[in-house]
């Protein structure tokens, strides 16, 4: 019953956003029709979320800030959407065993990599613990960039094609080696921002 109400808004919201922000989507195809992916994108408003929620058709798993679940009604948006919380003020293991647990149970999961929100055209370096999930996890990675969400015009979300981090998961990852594997994710969602 959840997830037909979860498409049923997803449906809503697209059309919203068709009318209204007149979207472009560039590659669409790249989401795997099965097994586990990280969704991992540009994070420049409010409207990122629902907007990646509604062009793809298979449900996608948010870690979001705990401090939304504090909100009643936003609270009851993230209970429908199967969200959980993550606390930004420490390593959360609780978050990442349940992000693993998205992942292990074929399922997608969606992260904003920079943390929070920047300014457009301006993306921010992935936090450690997004890199890390992504390597331990072994899933593969959908890069996507949100562009026009603040600007008058279209907003266009292109997706690329889906990418691992195994080159870094056989390293002892010193500081060096992290700060690597940052810029190879962060290079990965700049390509789509720049189409």
């Amino acid at each position: 019953m959840k997830n037909l109400i979860y498409q049923c808004i997803r449906l809503f919201l697209l059309a919203i956003f068709k009318i209204f922000f007149r979207i472009k989507i560039n590659g669409k195809e790249n989401l795997p029709e099965q097994g586990p992916v990280i969704v991992m994108s540009n994070h420049i408003s409010a409207f990122d979320p629902p907007l990646l929620a509604a062009i793809f058709s298979r449900p996608i798993r948010f870690m979001a800030k705990k401090e939304l679940f504090e909100n009643p009604i936003i609270r009851f948006v993230l209970f429908l959407a199967d969200a959980f919380p993550v606390d930004r003020s420490k390593n959360d293991i609780t978050a990442v065993k349940k992000a693993l647990s998205v992942l292990k149970d074929q399922e997608v999961l969606g992260l904003f990599p920079e943390g929070t929100r920047h300014q457009e055209g301006k993306l921010g370096n992935p936090k450690a613990g997004s890199v890390m999930l992504a390597i331990k996890s072994g899933a593969p990675i959908l890069p996507v960039g949100i562009k026009n969400v603040k600007k008058d015009g279209r907003i266009t979300i292109s997706i690329g094609q889906k990418f691992t981090m195994d080159q870094f998961s056989e390293k002892g990852l010193n500081k060096d080696e992290r700060k690597k594997a940052a810029q190879f994710i962060k290079s990965r969602i700049q390509k789509e921002i720049d189409k």
